[in-house]
């Protein structure tokens, strides 16, 4: 698609599905990663609203290799408090889930802290609201971490050109 062609909606579909699969195939080939160490794939959550807690939830009950969640960030620190509780379960119950406070991060740069936290190769699942996730998967990307995320990518078509440049890097970094 050349740039002096307007773009149709069905154009911006077929590309955002695009980054849609390649996203979530990425986290397909993980484990080869970690053939020399360790098979453990850690997760970070970046939004604890109620859709990033049922997809960490979600995440986390696969059977495909073990994941924990190990750090969780969001910009308001009692939604970070309600989502910790909720994926501990019943008496702290999930093992699966190992956030102690000192990787719980609230605040506007909390994204940053979650993620630093990862390998290479860990997943950072970018479940904000779609008007911050481009800020939070460059960084992603930045990194080399693997990112999980849920359309919309963006609300704006700078904020679409972002993530498609930011998934134009992670396959360069494959």
């Amino acid at each position: 698609m050349n740039d002096s062609t307007p773009s149709s909606r069905r154009d911006f579909l077929k590309t955002t599905g695009r980054l849609a699969t390649a996203s979530a195939l990425s986290s397909v080939a993980v484990p080869a990663v970690y053939a020399a160490g360790s098979d453990l794939i850690q997760v970070a959550l970046i939004g604890c609203g109620g859709r990033g807690t049922g997809a960490a939830a979600n995440a986390l009950a696969t059977k495909g290799g073990p994941m924990k969640l190990v750090a969780m960030a969001d910009v308001f620190p009692n939604r970070l408090k309600d989502s910790h509780a909720r994926l501990q379960g019943k008496n702290g119950a999930n093992d699966k889930v190992d956030v102690p406070a000192d990787r719980q991060f609230a605040g506007f740069d909390a994204y940053r802290k979650a993620i630093d936290l990862l390998r290479p190769g860990d997943i950072a699942m970018c479940t904000t609201r779609a008007y911050i996730r481009p800020v939070h998967v460059e960084y992603a990307v930045k990194k080399g971490r693997n990112i999980f995320m849920e359309k919309s990518f963006a609300v704006d078509g700078p904020g679409i050109r972002r993530v498609l440049q930011a998934g134009k890097e992670a396959q360069k970094k494959n």
